[in-house]
């Protein structure tokens, strides 16, 4: 999945894709970085390790114009435009992940365990990207619902779930390391493509 960022990413391409291996230390970093929880870096791998089909990550490709090639050649890379444009995406900086999970309430659901986008490419659709892509996830799988814990005190998170379909279930007390509530929300994941039952 691919779109434009506008703001501080000058127009940048944003890709999306599934999180693979060696992303896991940008993942924990991020994670560690903007979430306020009590998540190790050992939480965070061995729920990877569990769930790696559900964590995407999200990539703001570089900027190309060192390369100044004639007739379709990169003169630093000598490669081919498409080899070269998919080195190009390869090498880009990891600006936000999801990582999604499963619960089992009354059936098995999707869960957004974690999701986090750098500071300065927040507000360009990115968060928005990750969900959609998730969400689509779990819904390839069979998952009916989509669930999510959101701090009590963070409202502009509230906001932003709730533009996104989600809706508040209940509040759970003291449910962060610090004691804070949480507010579960949930997603009905419409148009569902599988049959049968959700992958678990």
């Amino acid at each position: 999945m691919s779109t434009v960022l506008s703001g501080e990413c000058g127009g940048k391409l944003l890709s999306i894709r599934a999180a693979r291996d060696d992303d896991l230390p940008s993942i924990i970093l991020l994670w560690q970085r903007n979430i306020k929880t009590a998540n190790t870096a050992e939480d965070i791998a061995e729920l990877y390790s569990h769930f790696k089909r559900y964590f995407f990550v999200a990539i703001c490709e570089i900027d190309d114009n060192h390369c100044s090639g004639d007739a379709g050649l990169c003169d630093e890379c000598d490669e081919h435009d498409e080899q070269h444009d998919e080195r190009e995406r390869e090498a880009g900086e990891i600006i936000g992940f999801v990582a999604g999970s499963v619960k089992y309430l009354d059936e098995p659901v999707g869960h957004i365990s974690g999701i986090a986008v750098n500071a300065e490419y927040r507000r360009m659709g990115v968060g928005t990207a990750l969900i959609e892509t998730v969400g689509n996830a779990f819904k390839n799988d069979g998952f009916r619902r989509m669930t999510l814990e959101v701090r009590v005190s963070n409202i502009a998170a509230r906001i932003f779930y709730a533009k996104l379909g989600f809706k508040r279930l209940y509040v759970e007390k003291r449910y962060y390391a610090d004691g804070e509530d949480a507010i579960v929300c949930e997603k009905i994941l419409a148009g569902n493509n599988a049959k049968g039952r959700a992958i678990v």
